[in-house]
């Protein structure tokens, strides 16, 4: 047997656990050991050709509906956390370095109760366009939409919505330049 045939077997040993929970997988698309995964994860779609790095955290909340929707093309760090009690869609041929976190919610904060039994906010979608770069130790947050080839530099905050080929930095992110 080749090379690349072990490591296809292998990639679809590790994806078993994704797939029995309701993970619908595109071709040629893997997600890499010791990811993280609620119990019933039917509304996560990976599109063809998607790479998913190692301790990944796919997380739609119990009872919310959720949707992770990976366009194909797509690859994502390792590290990374993708939370989504509305709607989490990335376009095609999408990177996302390590270390990455989009949520599209918030944790409840009521006076006098712990926020482990306030729940979470309603949420709102986080639309991020095809060819996007987000760099390292990025944070996408509820409502944000990113038009297509957009640029988010490392470590930034991303709390509002962007055109296309907007490069934005920063915490929170600004607007750098518009590409040419």
């Amino acid at each position: 047997m080749s090379m690349n045939l072990w490591k296809k077997i292998i990639a679809y040993l590790i994806s078993i656990p994704a797939r029995i929970k309701g993970v619908k997988f595109g071709q040629n698309s893997y997600i890499g050991p010791w990811y993280d995964l609620d119990p019933k994860m039917r509304g996560i779609v990976l599109g063809d050709n998607v790479m998913i790095g190692r301790r990944a955290w796919l997380d739609i909340p119990l009872k919310s509906g959720g949707k992770i929707i990976l366009g194909s093309g797509t690859q994502i760090g390792r590290n990374a956390v993708i939370s989504a009690i509305k709607k989490i869609e990335i376009g095609k041929k999408c990177l996302l370095s390590y270390n990455v976190s989009l949520i599209d919610h918030d944790h409840r904060f009521v006076r006098d109760i712990s926020p482990m039994d306030s729940g979470l906010t309603e949420g709102r979608e986080i639309i991020i366009g095809e060819n996007c770069f987000i760099g390292a130790h990025s944070f996408i947050l509820k409502g944000v939409k990113l038009g297509k080839n957009c640029v988010v530099g490392a470590g930034s905050v991303v709390c509002e919505s962007y055109p296309d080929y907007s490069v934005i930095a920063g915490n929170p992110a600004k607007l750098i330049k518009i590409l040419e």
